[in-house]
């Protein structure tokens, strides 16, 4: 697997894969991650549950930087001997994946990670000879993994084959992210300092732009109940600020990422993503099989995980929208605890991660026969 950053960097495509790792290990494969090293104190190589890491250095922003990673992480693919190489966005993991797999002789999976407007395929094109990319990539990828309805339409737009599309969706623990007992969800909210009364709205992930958690605050304002925002990035300073002042004052808390999320979760009533820039949230994933109604601006694959009925999709992006939904679920708590068993009914039916790692290990075992 090739991808951009990984652990101690961790969003929603590096948690996927760390809780694959060890599923797919069960169905005999050996998965070793390619990542570029962001930080001089991470170890070049390291061993996770499931899987081996192999950080290639290249963290600057300077000519020689900016090429050591592609260079470094082809040479260390083509080291590997991979069988299958499996590519993380269509950006430099899959560069990368292309040219490692023409030196091998390996067949490319690539991995969509979000479409639309600043989704995978707009970044490249975005890009230096973004066009040449896309072309090469189209034509040479044995497979495409397709999170939802969206991506494929947009890969069909550009004429990528029926027959290279697999509808593969992220997965989620079921034994770890559960719903709460009212006991549990006490004792979380005591160890966080969070009210005992009141609904708490929960967003756990990155603090960056993307995310508009500016837009889920001032969203936020029309809501009831308490705000919990865990994780961290450049906004960090911002949020800090704008949850002491204005309507959300002394509403909002600003926790550091944790190792683990799941308890968070269970502290919380709703789960509230402003991002419009999604494949499929990990996140929302996350909440749903912990038993959270969950409140989402329209990102591309929201409509199909909350279409039955697990929460509600703001009808546009704005702030006012999303404050509309948000506000119709802390104010109903029978409503919201109805949206939360539809959740989770849902994933269990749908979104398991051994259905994703079993899917994952016979698309492998198709293109390595192709």
């Amino acid at each position: 697997m090739v991808i951009q950053s990984f652990a101690p960097v961790l969003g929603g495509a590096q948690r996927q894969i760390q809780a694959l790792a060890p599923l797919l290990a069960a169905h005999g494969a050996e998965v070793r991650v390619v990542t570029r090293r962001w930080e001089a104190s991470s170890a070049l190589r390291e061993r996770q549950p499931g899987l081996r890491l192999w950080r290639v250095p290249g963290s600057g922003h300077h000519a020689v930087s900016a090429l050591a990673w592609p260079v470094g992480a082809v040479a260390a693919t083509v080291a590997l001997r991979p069988d299958v190489i499996h590519a993380h966005d269509l950006l430099s993991p899959t560069s990368i994946a292309l040219a490692a797999g023409r030196t091998i002789g390996a067949p490319v999976v690539v991995k969509v990670l979000s479409t639309g407007a600043g989704g995978d395929v707009d970044r490249l094109l975005a890009k230096p000879f973004g066009e040449r990319r896309l072309h090469a990539v189209l034509r040479e990828a044995a497979a495409f993994v397709c999170l939802t309805a969206d991506v494929e339409g947009e890969l069909l737009a550009h004429g990528v084959a029926p027959e290279r599309l697999r509808r593969i969706p992220n997965g989620v623990d079921l034994a770890r992210f559960r719903p709460a007992t009212t006991d549990e969800r006490a004792a979380e909210r005591r160890r966080l300092g969070l009210p005992q009364d009141g609904p708490v709205t929960l967003y756990c992930g990155r603090f960056r732009d993307v995310k508009r958690l500016d837009v889920l605050l001032d969203a936020f304002a029309r809501a009831s109940g308490h705000l919990v925002l865990a994780g961290d990035g450049p906004e960090a300073p911002k949020l800090l600020a704008a949850g002491r002042t204005g309507p959300v004052q002394g509403r909002v808390s600003v926790l550091d990422t944790v190792a683990d999320p799941a308890p968070l979760y269970r502290a919380a009533d709703v789960y509230a993503s402003a991002s419009l820039t999604e494949g499929m949230s990990g996140s929302v994933l996350e909440a749903m099989a912990s038993g959270l109604a969950v409140a989402a601006s329209p990102a591309s694959g929201m409509e199909e995980l909350l279409g039955a009925g697990a929460g509600a999709v703001a009808a546009d992006a704005s702030a006012p929208a999303l404050g509309r939904v948000l506000e119709d679920l802390t104010a109903a708590p029978t409503k919201r605890a109805s949206a939360g068993e539809r959740g989770r009914r849902r994933v269990q039916e749908s979104y398991s991660l051994e259905a994703t790692a079993g899917a994952l290990s016979d698309l492998y075992a198709t293109v390595r026969r192709a």
